[in-house]
């Protein structure tokens, strides 16, 4: 009975683990960048085919290339101005092109897809921000155009968000 009694009061080696913590400040007339749009790991095919991220964030592929995992993102920012004022969003440049290992790879068809927070004014890049709080945010989607076995490794690019409040 001792014995149990020692082993319960025996303490054991204290083992840590780093955890993250974070927080995203946006003040009146500014936007910061939430997310990078990332099209996550894929198997290229024998053919030349594309990788999608619509501005909901569903990932789609053509020409047999192999999705692999969830860890793809769609591209999030947040913006601060005031209900009904309009702001303008621009993507530079089209085509975003990614280099890395092998032959680049360019990004087209760039998206912008508003959230409920901002309506769009007509076919401009122009909206109005819907919430009284004026906090809005946006995402960026786009086609990655991936060449017959394109060589394996990491390949990047970036891009510009540009707004311009009115």
């Amino acid at each position: 009975m001792l014995i149990g009694i020692a082993a319960a009061l025996y303490a054991f080696p204290a083992h840590a683990t780093p955890g993250d913590a974070q927080i995203a400040v946006v003040t009146p007339l500014s936007f910061i960048q939430v997310e990078n749009l990332d099209f996550g790991r894929v198997i290229p095919s024998n053919v030349a085919g594309t990788v999608t991220i619509s501005v909901t964030n569903v990932r789609t592929s053509t020409n047999g290339i192999v999705l692999v995992g969830n860890d793809y993102q769609v591209a999030r920012f947040a913006g601060m101005g005031s209900q009904n004022q309009r702001v303008r969003i621009r993507i530079t440049p089209t085509p975003i092109t990614l280099t890395g290992p092998g032959p680049a790879m360019t990004v087209n068809n760039v998206l912008i897809g508003p959230a409920p927070t901002l309506q769009q004014i007509g076919a401009s890049p122009n909206y109005r921000i819907v919430p009284a709080d004026g906090i809005f945010w946006f995402t960026v989607g786009g086609t990655l155009n991936v060449a017959a076995n394109q060589p394996g490794g990491a390949y990047s690019g970036t891009f510009t968000a540009t707004l311009d409040y009115q």
